[in-house]
């Protein structure tokens, strides 16, 4: 299999992958929304066993859909620094090309000066993949910082998602904006 073939195969995998990463979010979104109704019900006949069990199960599936939107944004990110890595390969291979060709046109005199060029361009490069693993330590260090953050749903919160539900349906809206607002506020600090 050529190169270019096995590089397209693998990005369609990852494309499925991606895909199928968000029909389970969509999936989670759509049960915890049934679990919230459910529980809703469940309060206003007065049946607490059944409120509890639902109450449960929507600490469950926003455990679960944390965890799937974590997996997403690995993978897209990990695609995105292949994608990086790639064109730094072909930089660098045809950095190797002029190089060699630069070298076969001058005389010896000049050959110093190609070779620092190319020890710039060396060093460039490692310079950018030291970018590359200080980004992806930073964002290691986010993820850490955003599962601690969300070690899962209150009670108090899931409350909310209930009497919101109950007074109107707009309880799944109204708790993603508040989430939106959350992560937006971690962002800025």
């Amino acid at each position: 299999m050529s190169k270019e073939k096995k590089r397209i195969k693998e990005q369609m995998l990852v494309n499925e992958a991606i895909a199928s990463i968000k029909r389970q979010l969509t999936s989670l979104e759509n049960s915890r929304a049934k679990y919230i109704a459910a529980a809703a019900k469940a309060r206003a006949n007065g049946i607490s066993s059944q409120y509890a069990l639902a109450k449960n199960a929507i600490r469950i599936v926003t455990a679960q859909k944390t965890v799937v939107e974590q997996m997403l944004l690995n993978l897209q990110i990990s695609s995105q620094i292949k994608d990086v890595s790639e064109m730094t390969k072909i930089f660098a291979d045809g950095m190797k090309l002029l190089s060699g060709s630069i070298v076969d046109t001058t005389d010896g005199l000049k050959f110093e000066k190609v070779s620092k060029q190319m020890a710039k361009a060396t060093l460039s490069t490692q310079m950018k993949q030291a970018e590359a693993d200080a980004f992806l330590d930073a964002t290691q260090a986010g993820f850490e910082s955003f599962s601690e953050m969300s070690g899962g749903v209150t009670g108090d919160e899931i409350d909310k998602m209930i009497e919101a539900e109950m007074t109107g349906g707009m309880g799944v809206d109204a708790e993603i904006e508040e989430l939106t607002r959350k992560l937006r506020s971690i962002k800025e600090e």
